[in-house]
């Protein structure tokens, strides 16, 4: 008896033994598992996830320019005379009449005083000229009155330029002694200087007409500029005028690379000025003078569209444009996640949606950001 009882107690603790093993091996497994599952979903790409929604894209041009002024009226001085003075400086407002540079006029007041006694020489040349005509026909001598009729006719023409001459030289000084002003405005080129005669071709004096307002040119894209349309009314803000904001109104749209040799600041952009377009706004406003820096900020707004998804959600490679869906499989311990690329079509974009016309579904779930690179394929973890 004793014999079976021992033997009844070792087979006991042997199946108990085998138990404590199997259940033991069972955990070692499922802690494996879920380590192995954990391990593995660390290393994945964690994506996060959106959907397509309906809205409305909204398009922002911003630019900045210097103001100038609208219409510059340039004064030219016709003769070669030296300055005496110089009355007004760049930046300096001015009304009409008012005196802008003087000239040194003695040289041509003697001159016109030289040009007015050659002509009463003549005029005595011709007199004298004239009573030899008559003597010679008192005589009838024919043969010197031809002779003396020709040099009479000689002296009428050496007068008739010694004439003009002379008006020449009175409208001279009649229009160029002082230099004024014809209209109220800001002076925006200065080059006379005292003492020199003003360059050839090289207007005197540059004057802005404040009756004509001002303009703002600026460069933008053109894709940027196909949303600006002649007409168009926003406010441009002044730093220099502490941050005011004046309406302006966009009077000319104009491809860049065509008025290179405009006012717009081009340091750096004659490379890409065929992708740009010059706008300008026209300004009415008296603080402004000419010279200050405005900035725009131009909003658009576009009907709203059936599907946007995030720019960054719009993925491009040799085949067109696609997103990547995110899809669930189950199984054996749970559901896996992986991405399967779809070809969109899409139509307008602002600087942060884009609209989808086809390929796509509000229903869809779709790549907007990972950690790391993925692709078609590839098992992912979304995060929330």
């Amino acid at each position: 008896m004793e014999i079976i009882q021992a033997s009844s107690d070792n087979e006991r603790v042997r199946k108990k033994t085998i138990r404590r093993a199997i259940v033991g091996f069972v955990f070692v497994m499922v802690v494996f598992t879920f380590f192995s599952k954990t391990l593995l979903h660390l290393s994945l790409p964690q994506v996060t996830i959106e959907k397509p929604a309906p809205g409305a894209l909204s398009h922002e041009v911003t630019g900045s320019g210097t103001v100038e002024a609208a219409e510059t009226i340039d004064l030219y001085i016709n003769v070669n005379w030296a300055v005496r003075e110089v009355a007004v400086q760049v930046g300096d407002e001015v009304k009409p009449g008012q005196e802008l540079v003087s000239f040194q006029t003695q040289d041509a007041e003697n001159s016109l005083k030289d040009n007015q006694a050659r002509y009463q020489q003549k005029q005595l040349s011709l007199e004298k000229l004239q009573e030899s005509f008559l003597a010679a026909a008192r005589n009838g001598d024919e043969s010197q009155m031809r002779g003396i009729s020709r040099d009479i006719e000689s002296a009428k023409l050496d007068q008739q330029i010694q004439e003009r001459a002379i008006a020449n030289l009175q409208r001279q000084l009649e229009d160029f002694t002082r230099l004024t002003s014809q209209i109220a405005g800001i002076v925006t080129e200065v080059n006379a200087v005292k003492g020199a005669p003003v360059q050839n071709g090289k207007a005197a004096v540059g004057i802005a007409d404040l009756s004509k307002g001002h303009l703002l040119k600026a460069l933008v894209s053109n894709a940027k500029a196909q949303y600006v349309n002649v007409g168009d009314v926003t406010e441009l803000t002044f730093a220099t005028l502490k941050n005011t904001r004046i309406k302006g109104k966009v009077t000319d749209i104009r491809d860049a690379a065509a008025s290179q040799g405009s006012a717009v600041t081009q340091a750096g952009q004659n490379g890409n000025l065929r992708d740009q377009k010059k706008i300008s706004f026209a300004l009415q406003d008296e603080r402004l003078k000419g010279g200050e820096t405005g900035e725009f900020d131009i909003v658009k707004k576009v009907p709203p569209t059936s599907l946007l998804l995030s720019n960054d959600a719009i993925r491009e490679d040799d085949n067109g444009k696609y997103v990547l869906v995110m899809k669930e499989k189950k199984g054996p311990l749970g559901s896996e996640y992986f991405l399967q690329r779809a070809s969109v079509q899409v139509g307008d974009a602002d600087d942060q949606k884009t609209a989808i016309i086809n390929g796509v579904t509000s229903m869809d779930k779709v790549v907007a950001s990972s950690n790391k690179p993925v692709a078609d394929g590839d098992r992912i973890i979304e995060t929330r």
